[in-house]
This record gives structure tokens, C-alpha cells and sequence, in this order.
């Protein structure tokens, strides 16, 4: 199993995008995959002006929707212009929209999603810049989301926070790439102390899968001393050396939001290092 084919979301005039680019390119040639540039943004809802403005309004959606495809064609040429996606196979989406469902229709055409971990960028609204967690929850593809100016991952090491349920075990199939090329993994599930021999059970189990399919693992079940869960599982990553945290992505659909489980929540908004979430 490998990546065939990378969608990696672009903006022009952005360092963390350009530090994306570099990423996703360096991996796109590592496991000889296709690299898929993405971008979009969405015109915003007009105030509503209560004496009669349509015209008017109509005049400002126009203008900024000239605006956006401006925006559009520059990341277009940012993307096709980049020094690292010389020589590899390439394609390019855009379209005026809202960017998260843009980048999860679009994922129908890959094996990874990479997205920047912007709060900035995120704080100017959903209308220019996708949010991971709606990705990750609607894509049906795992999401690498990368912190802002980090252009490169190693994955030698990859820390895999366990946890017994669904999102876990296809957070752990999505990673098969990237566990099979990296020098070890660490599977890590944060226990209560009374539920440690039961944990380390399954963790072994896990384990064992992973050697089946050649991949050097050792698991390890730890007792949180720090202060949440996902405070435990960074720990974890720096202490083994990982550059790279794999993890199911817990949540559910409350209103037109996501509402996302405690680790999930604080790996998507906090994390150091490049998390691969998958739902």
C-alpha cells in the first residue's frame, strides 16, 4: 500500500502554504505519487442593508468574486511555479466556494489530504481557508495537518496514540505508507491505572498487526500525568523522537459544526508537530 496521489491546499502570498508546498512535494516524490494543488474561497454573505441596497450589493458581490479568482489564479501560479513540483505529475483545482467542502469533494481524487494547522489564517473565517476538522470529517480520506512554516517531514519515527475504537484502527490503516518507511513506530494508549493490563492487551494486539505487515513497532501503555490526554500523547512524540502523530479524529455534527472529542480538539488547534487524523 502506498499513496498514490496527494492533494495539498495552496494559497499565494502565504509562508506557511509555501512551507505546505515544499512538504507535500518532498512526499509526493517519496512515494511516488501524484501531487494535486487545491485552492478556494468563498464570496462572503453581504450585511443587508434594510432600506434597499440590492443594486449596490450586487456591485460588491461582483467585485469581490473578482477578487477571489484573482486570488485563485495567483495561488494556481504559485503552485505551478514551485521549485519543488518540478518533475513530478501534477494537477490543479480551484473554484469560489467554501474551502473545506471544496478540499473534501476534491479528495475523491486522492489518498491524502495536507492542510495547514493556520489559527491566524483560520480566525479570518471559513470563506478563505478550510478548516482540518470539517475535512477530516467529511472527506473519508486521512488529513496531514501541518503546523504553520513546518516544510518538511521526516517521519522516521511516528508516535500512534491508540485508542480501542473505529476512528483508531483506520487512523492506523490510513498511516500504512508512511509506518512502513519510518525506522519505528510507538503505539501509546493513555490508561487509568486499573485498566492498564487490559490496555497493554490491546496494544500488543495492535502491535503484532503492525509486524505482520513489516512494520517496526513497540507499544506502550502510559498513566496521563499531564494535564489532558493530548498533552500525554506530545509528550509521548518528543520523548521517542517523532515527528509525526497518527490518531483517529473523534466528533460529531452539532448545528453546522463540528464538535470535536478532547484530544482530537486539542491535537487540531495545539499540536507541534504534524498530526495525520483520520475518521
Amino acid at each position: 500500500m502506498s499513496y498514490a496521489s496527494i492533494l495539498v491546499h495552496v494559497e499565494a502570498n502565504s509562508p506557511s502554504s509555501d512551507a505546505r508546498l515544499a512538504l507535500s512535494s518532498e512526499l509526493a516524490r517519496r512515494f511516488g505519487a501524484a501531487l494535486i494543488g487545491v485552492a478556494a474561497e468563498s464570496v462572503r454573505p453581504p450585511m443587508v442593508d434594510a432600506f434597499g441596497g440590492a443594486v449596490l450589493i450586487g456591485d460588491v458581490l461582483v467585485a469581490e468574486e473578482e477578487q477571489i479568482r484573482a486570488r485563485l489564479e495567483a495561488a494556481e501560479k504559485t503552485f505551478g511555479t514551485h521549485s519543488g513540483v518540478e518533475g513530478l505529475t501534477t494537477e490543479w483545482r480551484s473554484a469560489v466556494d467554501l474551502p473545506a467542502s471544496v478540499v473534501a469533494q476534491e479528495a475523491r481524487a486522492a489518498d491524502l489530504i495536507v492542510l495547514g494547522r493556520d489559527l491566524e489564517r483560520l480566525r479570518a473565517g471559513v470563506y478563505q481557508a478550510p478548516d482540518p476538522g470539517e475535512v477530516v470529517m467529511a472527506a473519508g480520506r486521512p488529513v496531514l495537518v501541518v503546523p504553520p512554516d513546518v516544510s518538511r517531514l521526516s517521519a522516521r519515527h511516528v508516535l500512534i496514540a491508540w485508542r480501542d475504537v473505529r476512528e483508531a484502527r483506520r487512523a492506523v490503516v490510513d498511516a500504512l505508507p508512511f509506518l512502513a518507511k519510518a525506522e519505528g513506530a510507538h503505539l501509546v494508549e493513555v490508561a487509568e491505572e486499573a485498566d492498564r493490563d487490559v490496555a497493554s492487551a490491546r496494544v500488543s494486539d495492535v502491535v503484532g498487526y503492525l509486524e505482520r505487515h513489516q512494520v517496526r513497532a513497540e507499544g506502550e501503555v502510559r498513566v496521563r500525568r499531564e494535564a489532558t490526554t493530548a498533552d500525554e500523547v506530545i509528550l509521548a512524540a518528543e520523548q521517542s523522537g517523532a515527528d509525526l502523530i497518527v490518531a483517529g479524529a473523534y466528533g460529531h455534527a452539532r448545528m453546522r459544526e463540528w464538535v470535536f472529542g478532547g484530544v482530537t480538539r486539542d491535537l487540531l488547534h495545539r499540536c507541534p508537530m504534524c498530526c495525520l487524523l483520520s475518521h
